[in-house]
């Protein structure tokens, strides 16, 4: 019998079977701290992770909407097609990397350069992703760049096509989906212990610890609790609302969630400790901006903590219908 040795297991993968809630804040947590990092090093992780990061979020967007998450936003078929253009953008340069603009290859898979993606009816522009993605799953194998970008473009596909169901009132094949979206998690996991998780060990060989300032080990293994402490609802631009932590022991490592929902889609709260309850923010102010669709970890001191500012502010920037719920993280 064929022995698998620990140090040849996943841990990574293996811990976060059947939890999907778990792999993504495993993930998202490690590539928000990553995210605009000023190592070159640090950012070339960021840079070749976030592709299965995209695709593996995107799949448990297209089961939650499946699932009913989204009823009743019935133009965000069009939004995501209408954004399409952007992530074009960025899947042409990581294909043209491996097959130059005009060569017999780049050619068979953008035929008609961009023109297929955005003009035609919305049938046809999903169509032409389709296509893409089917084509580029031919090069894969033996070009290993390609598979983050392919089970990117597969994953978007998804998402569309889920939401063009939800639109037409369809059921969708739900189980096919939630299969698409377990297969990339094992993708994802496997690139997060390569990619990630090597990288960081090749940079801090000489001192481990310094691998947990981007990896919250806690998150994958449950020794973490989260408790609701408030739930804020806000409208008005420059208003500020205080959250009251009486009742929260609070030192510098204190760690808080964040999660900002709202029907402003360019909304944006300022989150920062204060010396007082609805103490406007100053241009001094240090703490964390955070959009609409946000769900981010800090600590009490990225968020300006001291003894002395020991009142935790929200204030909304741009106003809108927008609602932030913190939680307590021990």
């Amino acid at each position: 019998m064929e022995r698998i040795f620990r140090m040849l297991q996943n841990s990574f993968e293996i811990q976060t079977q059947g939890t999907h809630k778990k792999a993504m804040s495993l993930i998202t947590d490690t590539v928000q701290k990553l995210e605009g990092n000023s190592n070159v090093l640090l950012l070339a992780i960021y840079t070749a992770f976030l592709p299965f990061f995209n695709a593996y979020q995107a799949l448990n967007d297209a089961v939650g909407l499946l699932e009913g998450t989204y009823k009743g936003k019935t133009n965000l078929f069009e939004t995501l097609i209408d954004n399409m253009g952007d992530k074009l953008k960025d899947w042409e340069g990581k294909i043209r990397a491996v097959f130059p603009e005009d060569s017999s290859t780049e050619i068979e898979i953008f035929p008609h350069k961009r023109n297929p993606f955005y003009d035609g009816t919305y049938e046809q522009r999903l169509g032409a992703l389709r296509i893409l993605r089917d084509k580029l799953l031919e090069y894969t194998g033996d070009h290993i760049s390609l598979v983050a970008v392919q089970a990117d473009i597969a994953a978007y596909y998804t998402l569309c096509n889920a939401a063009r169901s939800t639109q037409q009132g369809k059921e969708g094949n739900l189980n096919d989906v939630r299969s698409q979206r377990e297969t990339q998690r094992v993708l994802t996991m496997n690139a997060y212990l390569g990619i990630v998780y090597g990288g960081l060990l090749q940079q801090f060989f000489t001192d481990l610890k310094r691998v947990g300032d981007y990896i919250d080990f806690a998150l994958l293994y449950d020794l973490v609790s989260e408790e609701l402490i408030v739930t804020i609802e806000s409208s008005v631009a420059n208003s500020v609302s205080n959250v009251l932590l009486q009742d929260v022991p609070v030192t510098n490592t204190k760690k808080f969630r964040f999660i900002v929902t709202g029907e402003n889609g360019n909304g944006k709260v300022l989150v920062y400790f204060a010396a007082a309850a609805n103490e406007a923010p100053a241009d001094s102010v240090v703490g964390k901006a955070l959009n609409v669709g946000d769900n981010r970890i800090f600590t009490a001191a990225e968020l300006g903590f001291v003894p002395a500012n020991s009142f935790m502010n929200i204030f909304n920037v741009n106003g809108g219908s927008i609602t932030v719920e913190v939680y307590e993280i021990s």
